[in-house]
């Protein structure tokens, strides 16, 4: 007999499945080139509005994936902003990456981890979908790295990038 998990999975991906063919591929198709890996952590990120951020302005965000040129992440209310420092942290080291918002877009956060675009929710009569727990409504946005940024040493208010300074 299968285990919960297991049935709880098959009706995930099944409800997967009828999603693709029921709603709008486009906002569906798959956005990056490059393979990415699932990055279930937690980084910080700053806006990059006028000027270069400082300590500060970091908040922390949990991660969804992250490929060689770029990073997703969930925020609570759609991004302010189009430029962002990401700081990427190991236990050893820090690195600090320019960034800009590629895109956008209201999902339906599981327990388990999966997420659904939002829209989704009025494809589907509420017994049609199997019991995942209850979601919590996020913003899942997508950027695209631009450079490696270095912060000022001392100062934590400006920094340098090897990219010219963003604008936008």
């Amino acid at each position: 007999m299968p285990t919960f998990e297991a049935q709880s999975d098959a009706g995930f991906y099944e409800l997967v499945n009828r999603i693709l063919m029921r709603s709008d591929a486009r906002s569906l198709q798959e956005r990056r080139i490059r393979p990415r890996m699932e990055f279930n952590t937690e980084q910080r990120i700053a806006p990059w509005v006028d000027k270069s951020p400082s300590e500060g302005d970091f908040i922390t965000v949990r991660c969804f994936d992250l490929n060689k040129g770029g990073i997703a992440f969930f925020l609570d209310e759609p991004p302010p902003f189009r430029k962002l420092v990401v700081e990427l942290k190991c236990p050893q080291k820090r690195i600090y990456v320019l960034a800009e918002v590629a895109h956008y877009a209201p999902v339906l956060l599981y327990p388990n981890g999966d997420i659904v675009l939002q829209e989704a929710e009025d494809v589907f009569e509420e017994e049609d979908l199997p019991d995942l727990g209850q979601p919590v409504p996020k913003i899942l946005v997508g950027c695209r790295f631009l450079s490696r940024w270095t912060p000022c040493e001392g100062s934590g208010t400006s920094g340098t990038s090897r990219a010219a300074s963003p604008s936008g």
